[in-house]
């Protein structure tokens, strides 16, 4: 029996896979135990027609391949390299010294050339801690160059693989990180009017405060929030390695797309269902996953499913979102920035001293049964836009954000104190706005953010009194 290390990636973190070979005397076979899925299952005619197109034979018993621990998934084609590892030390033509201390992950194609894979810089992760050396296709060169790491080798073919084991050859030269970090915008678009709404962005971006802004049609709900994308700080190079391997569990790192050098910014449609938003039953990462580290735009929030909507409470609260399945359960990061958009009633016009509201009574309340307290309650601040005066209309529009708001969201990261008749004012606010323990804590979290905006050395009065003016439960009125 022969033992060869690979690897497999649940959800964007990889485990050790042992996969162990075993070829005797019997009927011509070839089984694959321990969990495979289809694809995987597909691997032994892609193995068989891999080693007789390198120049190797395939040997006409009875082979068994193992996949241990038997209760991960093992899904994808990258065992195909170790199963054709396996069979090729057990038939002599590898030494079995060559294959320990390394593991190995990648796709035969039928000539044995390798392909490209997912999850390496997962992989990467796993090699380093467990001191192996990790060799995977030449088509992985971009992952293998942001992984940073020596213990990498690339590979183009089966046949070069084995010449490389036996030190015949070289590996090919890891390519240098050719993702450069890019710098952000120093401006944003032209906006007019809402100052407010801008102040309680800039207030939410310093603090990664949940925010909704309600308003009629067209008094720029949506600019804003997709504005406000320009308040966050750069992404570090550990950041960016994170969204890789979140995009790689995706499907959506490949070498002709982009880097991931700016924070995502994502807007599903209302449509969306609840596996599409959280994560779906394949283990595909959700919206609230590929926002990780940036803003997830939820416009027109209550035309969303309440489905949809409910699962977003833990992910709120815990910053990351656990499918469990039948078969398995993964874990992803989901440390968003939420800002969601709604109009104060169906008709969109409730409360406006330019149009009427046309909706009745019963549309009022099936619309507010939408915006259910528990997930209002998570949402740290909440803001009104009304239509522009007609001296806002008639003045020129000013890019937003500026460079100087954004300097003040990254430059100071320390919470101030509170005073003592700040603190006493918070509570007596609690008693009469009933506030819940969760809306206590938010709301001081709040005032502290303005305090920081403001150059503030504490925590006061006016800015306690400015974040309770942004709780929900002080604009009810606002809404249906």
């Amino acid at each position: 029996m022969i033992l060869v290390y690979s690897g497999v990636v649940a959800g964007i973190k990889g485990f050790l896979i042992e996969v162990e070979v075993d070829v005797r005397p019997g009927l011509p076979g070839f089984e694959i135990v321990g969990l495979p899925s289809k694809t995987v299952r597909e691997s032994r005619e892609r193995v068989r027609s891999a080693l007789r197109n390198s120049g190797f034979k395939f040997p006409a018993q009875k082979v068994i391949v193992n996949l241990a621990p038997a209760h991960y998934p093992k899904d994808g084609a990258l065992f195909d390299l170790p199963i054709a590892l396996g069979i090729l030390a057990h038939q002599g033509s590898i030494r079995q010294e060559g294959l320990q201390g390394r593991i190995f992950a990648g796709e035969l194609s039928l000539s044995g050339t390798l392909k490209r894979i997912n999850g390496v810089l997962s992989l990467a992760d796993l090699a380093q801690e467990q001191g192996c050396q990790l060799i995977v296709p030449q088509a992985n060169g971009q992952e293998a160059a942001l992984a940073d790491t020596e213990n990498l080798v690339l590979t183009p073919s089966l046949s070069h693989l084995v010449h490389f084991l036996a030190g015949k050859t070289e590996a090919p030269r890891l390519p240098k990180a050719a993702w450069p970090r890019q710098p952000q915008p120093s401006t944003g678009g032209l906006v007019k009017g809402q100052a407010h709404a801008k102040r309680a962005l800039e207030i939410a971006a310093l603090g990664k405060h949940h925010i909704m802004l309600v308003g009629p049609p067209g008094v720029g709900k949506t600019l804003l929030a997709t504005q406000a994308h320009k308040l966050l700080p750069a992404l570090t190079w550990e950041e960016m390695l994170t969204l890789s391997k979140i995009y790689e569990a995706a499907g959506l790192l490949n070498p002709e797309s982009p880097p991931p050098t700016f924070r995502p910014l994502r807007a599903p449609h209302h449509s969306v269902s609840q596996a599409g938003l959280i994560g779906s039953r394949n283990g595909r990462p959700g919206e609230i996953t590929l926002a990780h580290l940036g803003i997830l735009l939820l416009d027109e929030f209550p035309e969303f499913s309440q489905t949809a909507l409910q699962g977003l409470r833990e992910p709120l609260d815990h910053k990351e979102v656990h499918l469990a399945r039948a078969e398995y359960s993964l874990t992803y990061p989901a440390d968003f920035w939420l800002i969601a958009t709604a109009n104060p009633c169906p008709c969109g016009y409730l409360g406006s001293s330019t149009r009427l509201c046309t909706c009745t009574s019963r549309d009022l309340a099936r619309y507010r049964r939408k915006l259910r307290g528990p997930l209002l309650d998570r949402l740290d601040i909440f803001c009104h836009l009304g239509p522009l005066s007609q001296q806002e209309l008639e003045e020129k529009a000013l890019p937003w954000p500026t460079q100087v708001k954004q300097g003040n969201g990254i430059q100071t990261n320390h919470s101030p104190p509170i005073s003592a008749a700040a603190k006493q004012f918070l509570h007596t606010a609690q008693k009469r706005l009933g506030l819940s323990v969760r809306g206590f804590e938010s709301t001081l979290r709040v005032a502290a953010t303005i305090a920081r905006l403001d150059g503030a050395p504490r925590v006061d009065e006016p800015q306690v009194a400015e974040a309770l003016q942004y709780r929900w439960e002080t604009q009810l009125h606002l809404l249906a």
